[in-house]
């Protein structure tokens, strides 16, 4: 006798709304922009010997760079997605100047894409700054 496995492994394809869409795509981007700035944070360390321990270790910064790969190529970033790869690889090397050298293009590529993507119009302007993001709606003007 045959289990009926096959006919639970297809998906269904679920529909959703555009504002779901963006919800999700807005959400991607703030975990983008917060990914960014937990290697910018990691990068800068601490004097401070018990505060610079919280700030992770190379093998986490590998874990972000992935991370950060990821959510580039879904959110369709190909810089970021292409120089997290370097990052991945920088840190698996344990490296911290690596690293640091490897952050450079991504630092500048994630506020880039983040500034610069296409749906102003639902999100307003967006910027990614010290690992948080705020975006800001156009006000509609009355008539």
């Amino acid at each position: 006798a045959m289990g009926g496995c096959a006919e639970q492994s297809a998906k269904p394809k679920v529909k959703m709304s555009q504002a779901q869409v963006n919800q999700v795509k807005l959400a991607s981007m703030k975990e983008l922009c917060a990914a960014s700035g937990v290697v910018a944070k990691y990068i800068k360390g601490s004097k401070n010997k018990k505060k610079a321990r919280k700030l992770g270790t190379a093998g986490d910064m590998e874990m972000r760079a992935i991370q950060i790969s990821t959510l580039g190529k879904k959110l369709k970033y190909g810089s970021v997605a292409f120089y997290a790869k370097g990052l991945e690889e920088a840190a698996a090397s344990g490296s911290k100047a690596a690293i640091k050298e490897a952050y450079g293009p991504i630092k500048g590529g994630v506020a880039a894409a983040i500034k610069l993507d296409a749906n102003k119009k639902v999100y307003g302007k967006c910027k990614c700054k010290n690992g948080k993001m705020k975006c800001k709606k156009k006000k509609k003007k009355k008539k």
